[in-house]
């Protein structure tokens, strides 16, 4: 009997300091957008410290630096677009994408008040970040869909608030982004309803990091899933989420931008192959197989393990999609 008690307690504690070791996890997220909202909710929730990660957050702007910063081993877990993992593994690069946490782009075209509809865009200039980045992607896209991809100039600026005080400077005509300007600005169209497939902001690592750590992944996305449901659940603390990593705080602005980021942040973040052909396009790239790069590139098992424990659908009851 009493061998049987001290076996059980000796499986407690193991399990217990498994659960609540703490080794550092280096995540780097690459914009101050609302699109990386779901990752800042699992830190703002305690939702990683709950699952034993002490979680350092860096900001390094453009999906391109975050790749180098991953295969360089400054971090461990990017956030960032799509595109630049794609391209990366395009290039041999061994990275893959464990998660996504938005599947469409809800950005919107903003474009400076006198600009009334599209036909005035005609030989204007919209700023992007860098050519290769998901803001010239989608911008491309949505100027296809408008039948002004061709009459448009698109100007790289570097990082997201250079676009933006380019806008308020009215050095450029507009802009796609996920947030606001602060300045008065008209809202032209959001690319979400324009039935655009596009992973906004992916959760990414190397294959080496997921076959060694795949547990501590694990953990990460469990939190990851409560700070969403966080989100989803209490809206004054996800705002205040918010208003720390935008470094804004009119309510108006705040408002907006929760009932975005609760609307279009995935409750089940997988990453949905049909995107690949559209960011192959952007890449160029002739010859490949878009189904064997969507295997070699995506790995949905972590997530689909939460879904089959029903841990999701237990945090979202309704809510889950």
């Amino acid at each position: 009997m009493k061998k049987t008690a001290g076996l059980a307690v000796l499986v407690f504690l193991l399990t217990w300091a498994d659960h609540t070791h703490s080794a550092p996890l280096r995540i780097s997220y690459a914009a101050i957008a609302a699109n990386i909202a779901g990752i800042w909710m699992a830190e703002g929730s305690g939702a990683f410290k709950k699952h034993g990660l002490d979680v350092q957050f860096v900001y390094i702007p453009s999906s391109g630096t975050n790749v180098q910063a991953l295969l360089g081993g400054s971090i461990d877990v990017m956030v960032a677009g799509s595109s630049g993992i794609v391209s990366a593994a395009l290039r041999g690069a061994p990275l893959v994408a464990i998660a996504s946490q938005m599947n469409r782009p809800p950005v919107t075209l903003y474009v400076q008040p006198e600009i009334n509809g599209p036909d005035q865009l005609k030989n204007q200039v919209l700023g992007i970040t860098r050519f290769g980045s998901s803001t010239h992607a989608l911008s491309t896209l949505v100027l296809r869909k408008l039948g002004l991809e061709k009459n448009v100039t698109l100007r790289p600026l570097g990082e997201t608030p250079a676009v933006q005080a380019a806008f308020e400077q009215k050095m450029i005509a507009g802009m796609l982004t996920t947030i606001k300007p602060k300045m008065p600005a008209r809202a032209l169209v959001n690319a979400a309803d324009l039935d655009i497939a596009y992973p906004m902001s992916i959760i990414g690592v190397t294959q080496s990091f997921l076959q060694s750590n795949r547990a501590t992944l694990e953990r990460l996305l469990r939190a990851y899933v409560e700070g969403v449901a966080m989100m989803v659940h209490d809206k004054d603390r996800a705002v205040k989420v918010l208003a720390r990593y935008l470094r804004r705080t009119d309510p108006v602005f705040l408002d907006e931008t929760y009932t975005l980021v609760r609307t279009y942040t995935e409750r089940t973040p997988r990453f949905d192959p049909r995107a690949i052909p559209t960011l192959l396009e952007f890449e160029q790239a002739k010859g490949i197989n878009a189904d064997a790069l969507a295997a070699k590139v995506i790995d949905n098992s972590i997530v689909d393990q939460l879904v089959q424990e029903k841990f999701i659908e237990k945090l979202f009851g309704k809510e889950v999609r």
